[in-house]
């Protein structure tokens, strides 16, 4: 037998689901603001050449 009453014990299982998902959400969500969007790249000068490392960093197609 256990000490919580099934009514406890869903009561338990529901919260710990709510906080789940915010945490799911906040990492998600987490320096969104500072990602790269597609309209926001600048473009480099004509006469630099290109960097010789990839930048795998922010978000991805």
């Amino acid at each position: 037998m256990t000490a919580l009453s099934l009514d406890d014990q869903v009561t338990m299982v529901e919260m710990f689901l709510i906080l789940v998902g915010i945490g799911i959400t906040w990492a998600v969500y987490y320096g969104s603001d500072r990602a790269e969007l597609p309209g926001d790249a600048t473009t480099p000068a004509p006469g630099h050449a290109d960097d010789m490392e990839i930048d795998a960093r922010g978000r991805t197609l």
